[in-house]
């Protein structure tokens, strides 16, 4: 079996690829491979933010993987959501936009096994969604708001490959971004630490929201990677019904 999980930066993925041993692919992209469970991961950084997805996910969906993961962090846009809660949307849309994409439903009911909650909606934002008045604006339409899954799972339909959506919440709803981290990334949407150093340099007193943040994030990642390996190694024994499923769409 292959699966093609997705994450947006590096230090969401760092958990996992430290405890499965990915080693990187060559090539531009940062694509990284490991075996385990019964199944070839494979795992691709795409950057934050649709464009970064698009260009990535492009260089991967041609080879036709059993199975798509869109995965990583997120920010809950709903109060009672804490730092580590995995999320798995049956929808995912754009912020805004009424058109939606869905999550397979045999792997959101695998995913519900090993573990997430299931919720009615991911936002994915063009920009970071960094200010509590912000996620509340936006808690109407989703509960959590990331920058990737729409454009992932959007293009996994267009190749046919079955996908999920997922997300480890990483802000809380009542959470205030310290810092700009939008204008911090990179041209392939990463984050530069100098750039957030040099915020905290001319802003000091931001520096305990982004300790808690950092914690947090970290909480997040660690509880991610535990769902990544149930998930994972609970895959093999349902992958026929998913195929027998797809075979049908087409």
């Amino acid at each position: 079996m292959n699966i093609l999980v997705t994450f947006a930066v590096q230090a969401e993925f760092a958990p996992w690829q430290r405890r499965r041993n990915f080693q990187r692919l060559a090539g531009d992209w940062p694509v990284y491979e490991a075996e385990f469970g019964g199944a070839k991961v494979c795992a691709i950084l795409t950057g934050m933010g649709q464009s970064h997805a698009l260009e990535a996910i492009r260089q991967v969906l041609p080879s036709r993987p059993d199975i798509c993961v869109s995965t990583g962090l997120a920010g809950a846009l709903r109060s009672g959501y804490r730092p580590g809660d995995i999320l798995a949307a049956r929808l995912v849309s754009e912020v805004g936009e009424p058109v939606a994409v869905a999550s397979h439903g045999e792997l959101l009911s695998t995913a519900l096994d090993c573990g997430a909650q299931q919720v009615e909606r991911f936002a994915t934002s063009k920009t970071l969604v960094a200010r509590a008045e912000q996620k509340r604006e936006l808690a109407s339409q989703a509960d959590a708001v990331e920058m990737e899954s729409y454009t992932i799972l959007a293009e996994a339909a267009r190749y046919g490959v079955p996908a999920l959506a997922v997300r480890a919440i990483s802000d809380i709803a009542e959470f205030d971004m310290p810092y700009d981290f939008d204008s911090a990334r990179d041209a392939r949407g990463h984050i530069r630490v100098a750039a957030i150093a040099a915020q905290v340099m001319r802003r000091p007193f931001g520096l305990p929201a982004l300790l808690t943040l950092a914690r947090d994030c970290r909480v997040a990642s660690r509880q991610l990677a535990n769902f990544l390996d149930r998930f994972t190694g609970t895959l093999a024994d349902r992958l026929i019904p998913i195929e027998q499923d797809m075979a049908a769409v087409r």
